[in-house]
């Protein structure tokens, strides 16, 4: 089994393999009707890497139940949407985003947190991959249907009890708000008791999306004084930002984080503590 991070060039040697699916997860900002920028769908229309089929999180892959915010579907409709693209229990599956905002790592969180293991970002993303001159077609595989089993695991998804409690200092929580700093920018609140790890610092966008090297990593986790055995809960703005944070944190050595795929949409809609940004 490769490793959660795989390059370009191992996805190639592998793109013939009859038990690999590849998944183009690019999308747009949710909960920011007003910004103008092609949806996942267009920029897959548009051109993707041969093999690939298109799952946005925020439409194929959402829970229909809370529209404000892009909390994962319910296990059923989230087996559903993989199965019949066919994607199955017996496969490897590598997504891949634009190698900056990391929506293949919110595919790679939803697969995990249903019990998949298996599911792999291709580092650099598709702005790297046209970049070393690799094929790029317009056509939609059909792949035949497949049996998806979601085996959910709820240590990976922080309920929204248990972020107000981390919040109301009733839990010993490590609550960590990792939204990219360009959209970060634009509130002027956090989630009470929140410490601020920017996903732009774990996360470069400059390396094609790939976590930071080691020292970097253990000075910010040092310099936010960080137990790295503890229950660490990182949310952002739609649960984006957070899954790849997810991400460097357990290659940081965390031992146990989850995801509140809820985020900023849904506490911010639903009147939870906040206190002013520091």
């Amino acid at each position: 089994m490769p490793e959660v991070f795989v390059e370009i060039d191992w996805v190639r040697a592998h793109a013939n393999d009859p038990a690999l699916r590849i998944v183009d997860a690019r999308s747009r900002p949710h909960g920011a009707p007003d910004l103008v920028a092609p949806t996942g769908a267009e920029q897959y229309a548009a051109g993707h890497l041969p093999g690939a089929i298109h799952l946005d999180y925020a439409h194929e892959l959402a829970d229909p139940a809370t529209p404000y915010a892009t909390r994962v579907a319910p296990a059923e409709l989230f087996a559903r949407a993989l199965g019949e693209r066919g994607i199955g229990d017996a496969h490897t599956i590598v997504a891949y985003d634009d190698g900056d905002v990391p929506y293949a790592a919110r595919f790679v969180w939803m697969c995990r947190f249903y019990g998949h293991d298996d599911v792999h970002v291709m580092a650099g993303g598709f702005k790297e991959w046209r970049a070393a001159g690799m094929p790029v077609t317009t056509d939609v595989p059909v792949f035949p249907p497949a049996i998806f089993t979601p085996r959910k695991r709820p240590g990976l998804r922080a309920t929204r009890e248990e972020v107000l409690a981390a919040a109301e200092g009733r839990n010993d929580v490590q609550l960590l708000e990792t939204q990219r700093d360009k959209t970060y920018a634009q509130r002027d609140r956090d989630i009470a008791s929140a410490k601020r790890l920017s996903a732009n610092q774990l996360l470069e966008d400059e390396r094609g999306g790939r976590v930071a090297a080691k020292a970097k990593l253990d000075a910010l986790v040092e310099g936010l004084g960080l137990d790295r055995s503890k229950r660490t809960i990182v949310s952002c703005g739609s649960g984006v930002s957070a899954s790849g944070s997810y991400l460097a944190l357990l290659e940081a050595g965390f031992t146990d984080v989850a995801v509140y795929d809820g985020s900023w949409l849904e506490w911010n809609h639903d009147g939870l503590p906040t206190v002013p940004k520091s």
